[in-house]
């Protein structure tokens, strides 16, 4: 595992090579909001050495440095065009990424940036992507919308009384293990996250990379058009979608009617955190995506 950056506007995206350290890129990963690449370094070392896999942390996530204003972010598509400008960056003079990937909001600007750059990469994999109902984007179109929608958001407003700063690591953990959206995790991942995730302060205590008001705001900023991506997707891709609390369920109707090509599942005995609690499988599709001859069964 080797750290490096890629420059982008106004600072730096920070990311996170597994397997093969240089050469054309297999995977591009994208993590869900809140959390950071090295989240899913359990996931992402299962392609073995032989497969080169980078993940991103986005901006206003781990270590990334690029401006994070939280009043400025009205859709995700300020993440999705620092995608696009990041991978020309990490294959300039070379091929495209054989797959982009993504968990949750990592799964819905993975779309977002394959539809606005069709040769991007050459295939897509969504993990319980974030697809809100047109209905809600429509009231976000108005004036003020994203804000209303924040404090509406059970998700947004939760985000916001996060608490962002603890004493040590282990305190961290402990107030984490085994609780809420980590209770279904498999070990390594919590320990990957807290890695990834915080920083170290002055005073020695530890604070959240992704700040409390930046994953609200991020929650709340649903204007960006996914009819228009699902529509614009002509690369093969599948979803896999959770069987408990979905993001994706809802929207099926909209996938369907949008981008018919697209394969999906629903994943048994899981929740949102498919890549957490199931990576063996997650591993397994991305392998399928990787050699299209084998491809994924609806």
């Amino acid at each position: 595992m080797q750290r490096f950056t890629v420059p982008g506007r106004g600072g730096d995206i920070s990311a996170v090579n597994f397997g093969r350290p240089d050469g054309p890129i297999d995977v591009v990963f994208l993590h869900a909001t809140g959390f950071c690449a090295l989240t899913y370094r359990r996931l992402l070392e299962m392609l073995g050495p032989q497969r080169r896999a980078v993940a991103l942390d986005l901006r206003g996530h781990g270590f990334s440095t690029l401006p994070a204003h939280p009043g400025r972010l009205t859709s995700w598509d300020t993440y999705a065009e620092d995608v696009i400008a990041t991978i020309r960056q990490l294959s300039a003079g070379g091929p495209a990424p054989r797959l982009i990937a993504g968990h949750s909001m990592g799964g819905t600007v993975s779309l977002l940036a394959l539809a606005r750059e069709p040769g991007l990469a050459q295939a897509l994999l969504l993990i319980d992507p974030a697809l809100v109902p047109r209905q809600i984007r429509r009231m976000l179109l108005l004036p003020f919308g994203p804000r209303v929608w924040s404090r509406r958001m059970p998700l947004a407003r939760g985000a916001a009384r996060r608490r962002a700063r603890f004493a040590t690591t282990e305190e961290v953990l402990s107030s984490y293990r085994g609780r809420g959206a980590f209770r279904t995790w498999q070990p390594g991942f919590l320990e990957d996250y807290v890695e990834g995730g915080f920083t170290r302060s002055a005073d020695g205590s530890v604070v959240l990379c992704c700040a409390p008001a930046w994953e609200s705001a991020t929650f709340a900023a649903q204007r960006h058009d996914l009819r228009t991506a699902l529509r614009r997707l002509r690369a093969p891709a599948h979803l896999i979608m959770a069987e408990r609390g979905s993001t994706s369920a809802r929207a099926l109707p909209m996938l369907r009617t949008w981008a018919p090509a697209l394969t999906y599942e629903t994943v048994a005995g899981s929740t949102h955190f498919v890549p957490m609690e199931q990576p063996e499988l997650v591993c397994d599709r991305m392998l399928r995506l990787l050699t299209p001859s084998t491809g994924s069964e609806r």
